[in-house]
């Protein structure tokens, strides 16, 4: 089944059926917030899949994607698979994702070379303008700070390959480092950076021309600006805090024993002396 709403063709199945024509107003309604902000446009139709199952969805993506992934752009097809809301089970995070899918066949539109872009920054802007602050808490950043972990940019390219732990710190570093970009160069720098990326398509060079700096040193900043932020988040973890408490208890515990079997060794000792 499909159903045709200018500039996109949704695909369905049964399941979700009924839920259709609310999932059209919400791809609609993405679109026209997303095209009035970033001032980008589709060309021709998208076609949209929504995929109530995991067998739909890895056969339309080519086993590709890993178990963690819910949906895929191809701007080259002008194709976006998503996992229905019937598969996921979280329908507030549809319109997040159709969002997220969109801004990258956008985006990959509007630059010259879109295989140059790396991944960090097609991740990193789409979920920037998205608005999707699932991956802003900076958990994993604080983890892997302290165990010297952080992934750099420049591997990021290989999300699809890592764990899902991994491929979650890669997407905090994403979106940590784009909003790195708007906060100390100024509003619109993301914007700038695309736009200039329409005529380079070498990504360092169109970087060091939009932003006024190079790529590299506005890294090697972006690291000191963690490591004094996110150092110590890890505690604000509720996992993490409750094991620190177990294990103060399970230390506690211990000296408490020792104490009481000193005592009690300290007895045996006076009422031996005693009895001789």
């Amino acid at each position: 089944m499909a159903m045709e709403f200018k500039p996109f063709r949704l695909h369905y199945t049964a399941p979700d059926q009924h839920a259709a024509p609310r999932y059209a107003e919400q791809i609609e309604a993405a679109y026209e917030e997303l095209s009035s902000n970033l001032g980008l446009q589709l060309a021709g139709t998208t076609d949209l899949f929504l995929c109530p199952t995991e067998e739909l969805f890895n056969e339309l993506t080519g086993n590709l994607v890993p178990h963690w992934g819910e949906g895929v752009a191809d701007p080259i097809h002008n194709l976006i698979v998503l996992k229905s809301p019937e598969l996921t089970g979280n329908r507030q995070r549809f319109p997040r994702l159709v969002r997220h899918e969109l801004i990258h066949i956008l985006v990959a539109r509007a630059v010259r070379s879109p295989q140059s872009v790396p991944k960090w920054f097609s991740e990193g802007v789409a979920m920037f303008f998205s608005r999707d602050e699932e991956f802003a808490s900076g958990k994993a950043i604080s983890k892997a700070l302290l165990s010297d972990s952080v992934i750099p940019l420049d591997e990021i390219d290989d999300v699809l390959r890592f764990h899902s732990a991994k491929a979650r710190l890669a997407y905090e570093e994403s979106y940590s480092f784009t909003a790195f970009i708007e906060e100390q160069l100024g509003k619109g720098s993301l914007l700038r950076l695309i736009r200039e990326l329409r005529q380079r398509p070498n990504f360092s060079e169109a970087f060091a021309q939009a932003l006024g700096v190079h790529l590299f040193d506005l890294e090697f900043e972006w690291m000191q600006y963690v490591a004094k932020k996110y150092r110590w988040r890890f505690f604000l973890d509720f996992e993490t805090f409750l094991w620190i408490f177990v294990l103060f208890l399970f230390i506690l515990v211990v000296i408490r024993i020792r104490f009481r079997n000193r005592a009690v060794m300290k007895r045996w000792d006076e009422e031996e002396g005693m009895a001789e």
